[in-house]
């Protein structure tokens, strides 16, 4: 079986040693978490934790991001779209990774087919996004479009408290507040380890002010920590998407799912009841065994996989069609 390959990943990468994951698990309790913390769970001196964390990042291997939830990121309309080429898929892959409004692209094994999340402020504008992309690309098609009405992130980036988040964004009427508040939410997706003084630059306030937003909004958890870690790092060497069909209670079910399994991603579809789910795995036996446990579940129709070749882009830095660069 072919092993999935991420872009611009070193030929050779390394496992994950017994001090990384010390450092992984202290990164998803609390995202932002100083070297004292770490020097008691690993025995380590901060300085030697600080460049090895540094390293890490450095070469994408782990990283912390901030998640925002996708309608408190102004996106109102999200797929999954499975498009077919009759070119390179590669190429096409590619392509859709450099637009912005596309954050999980990815080619599957043995077929012509790349499949990709879009997420965009409205459903006309989600529609003008892939109505642009069947006219730059005549040699695509759609196969198959399934509408995301929620999604569910890696259990570290859930919330655990009941956020009021418009009450946080929308907080202040005043068109600076609301600016500083977009400005630090958006610095947080990007990283959510930021320093105070650099998220002061950012938002163009007082280093107090910004050590103060910036607490407001990680104890409503506007903003949660997001570790993203490359799979081969922790040996998985396949990523795969399932797509599970349920009788009812969908909403529940995907909750369930993610708990029980602690999948990557979860993403609830509007069609005919169907939950995807994508996860890394060390290799088909363990596939295997996660598929028929899912199909054993009371309720469940069916389960079908998809195993990726090549991931373009793993991006959940929603940006409500704003101009960014892509990120993988």
């Amino acid at each position: 079986m072919l092993k999935t390959t991420f872009q611009n990943r070193p030929e050779v990468v390394r496992t994950a040693t017994e001090i990384d994951s010390k450092l992984i698990n202290v990164l998803q309790e609390d995202g932002r978490a100083i070297g004292r913390i770490f020097a008691q769970q690993t025995g380590l001196s901060e300085a030697t934790i600080s460049r090895r964390l540094a390293v890490l990042n450095e070469l994408a291997l782990v990283r912390v991001r901030g998640y925002v939830d996708l309608q408190d990121s102004g996106c109102n309309a999200a797929a999954m779209i499975r498009i077919s080429t009759t070119g390179i898929p590669n190429s096409f892959a590619s392509a859709l990774a450099l637009r912005p409004c596309f954050y999980r692209v990815a080619t599957v094994v043995g077929k012509s087919e790349v499949i990709a999340l879009i997420a965009c402020s409205t459903p006309t504008r989600l529609l003008e996004e892939i109505d642009s992309i069947l006219t730059a690309h005549h040699d695509a098609k759609i196969e198959e479009a399934s509408e995301i009405l929620r999604i569910i992130p890696p259990r570290e980036a859930r919330g655990k408290k009941r956020r009021l988040t418009q009450e946080i964004l929308e907080k202040s009427n005043t068109a600076r507040r609301c600016r500083i508040n977009a400005s630090i939410i958006h610095a947080l997706q990007r990283d959510y380890r930021i320093s105070v003084i650099e998220l002061a630059n950012t938002a163009k306030i007082s280093s107090p002010a910004a050590s103060a937003k910036l607490q407001e909004i990680i104890d409503q958890e506007v903003v949660r920590p997001l570790v993203v870690i490359d799979p081969h790092f922790l040996a998985r060497t396949l990523s795969v998407q399932l797509r599970i069909s349920v009788r009812r209670n969908i909403n529940d079910f995907a909750q369930m799912i993610a708990e029980t399994y602690n999948s990557d991603w979860v993403y609830i579809c509007l069609q005919t009841e169907q939950i995807l789910m994508d996860l890394s795995v060390p290799d088909e036996v363990d596939l295997l065994r996660r598929q028929q446990e899912i199909k054993k579940i009371a309720g469940v129709l069916s389960v079908t996989c998809r195993i990726f070749s090549s991931v373009f882009k793993h991006n959940f830095d929603w940006n409500g069609d704003e101009q960014s660069s892509p990120a993988s």
